[in-house]
């Protein structure tokens, strides 16, 4: 929680609303409506919660038109309250303002910005450019020849592989892996020969990435991953992927490799992505689903059954292909 105090007014200006009220009264911290006390600012964007926002203690509430007749203190007039939760959550969360590299950090790179931060036990190998006001918290491997662009934020123990390449204003959170090798291997006389894996990762702009996702190098050329785009916690894309801009994807969801997601998409967690399909921009896949096929069409798509016996799962299945053909 931000230890600054904001004033109602530059709250309204960053979130272009109208004040109702004291704009000269100041907020400590955001919180829910139920546990908001005089010192704090809510918000209301559900109508399922009007019975909190009418005996909410908060000192101001962000809200839209429709409901600003229902509370009677301070509050914040806004076109879209959820936006406005959005980017108010920005105003509050800590931020990281140490420069400087760690005593116990092994740097060898000499393109580090000095107006970055590079934590303790960070390890940076020969060659690795980063950029101007980057974070790397503790532990951070980053590998040689990799490109680190301004104001992107590194949690603990993330691995990136050599060559890997970070946009500006990204978000890597911890024990993620950028750059590992795929699943590549040819079968000759029931073993298997290693394919190994000469391309790399690209992360454009502004892409989130949650804890503990993997993203696996190309085989050759390049997994590329667009600006805007948004994966959730243990998120795994396979080599030679293209996830198109501001997509984004649940947890626990796998993309096989060389798939191709379009732009604006929306992938539920859980789902399993085969390999060398394509699917086209303002597609919504609900969770748990299992893409088997190309998508060609914008729209909302849904897959999976419920557990059975295998056999019959085969008979199930057939009869269901038949059915979606008539």
């Amino acid at each position: 929680m931000s230890e600054n105090n904001f004033n109602l007014q530059k709250i309204a200006d960053l979130l272009d609303g109208k004040i109702n009220g004291d704009e000269k009264q100041e907020v400590k911290s955001l919180l829910p409506l139920d546990l908001a006390g005089k010192e704090d600012i809510s918000f209301f964007y559900n109508k399922k919660f009007i019975d909190k926002l009418k005996t909410t203690k908060a000192k101001a509430v962000i809200l839209e038109k429709e409901f600003e007749d229902l509370f009677h203190s301070n509050s914040i007039v806004v076109k879209d309250a959820h936006i406005a939760y959005a980017k108010l959550t920005q105003i509050f969360k800590d931020q990281i303002k140490k420069v400087g590299v760690n005593p116990s950090a092994v740097v060898e790179s000499k393109n580090i910005d000095p107006s970055s931060y590079i934590g303790p036990n960070v390890i940076i190998e020969e060659g690795a450019v980063v950029g101007k006001n980057v974070k790397i918290l503790g532990g951070v491997f980053v590998g040689s020849e990799t490109k680190i662009e301004d104001d992107t934020l590194i949690y603990p123990n993330v691995s990136l592989y050599s060559k890997t390449k970070i946009g500006k204003k990204c978000i890597i959170h911890s024990n993620s892996v950028l750059g590992s090798d795929g699943l590549g291997f040819a079968n000759k006389d029931d073993k298997w020969e290693k394919i190994e894996h000469l391309g790399i990762v690209n992360i454009k702009d502004e892409v989130e990435i949650g804890a503990g996702c993997t993203i696996d190098k190309s085989s050759t050329g390049e997994t590329l991953i667009n600006s805007g785009v948004k994966l959730d916690n243990q998120v795994h894309i396979a080599h030679n992927c293209v996830i198109g801009e501001n997509s984004i994807i649940g947890a626990k969801t796998a993309i096989a490799g060389t798939t191709i997601v379009g732009k604006r998409c929306k992938i539920g967690g859980g789902c399993g992505i085969i390999d060398n399909i394509e699917i086209c921009d303002d597609v919504t896949v609900t969770p748990m689903s299992f893409v088997t096929k190309s998508i060609s069409s914008e729209g909302m798509y849904s897959g999976g059954s419920m557990l059975m016996e295998h056999k019959n799962w085969l008979k199930y299945s057939a009869k269901l292909n038949r059915e979606i053909k008539k």
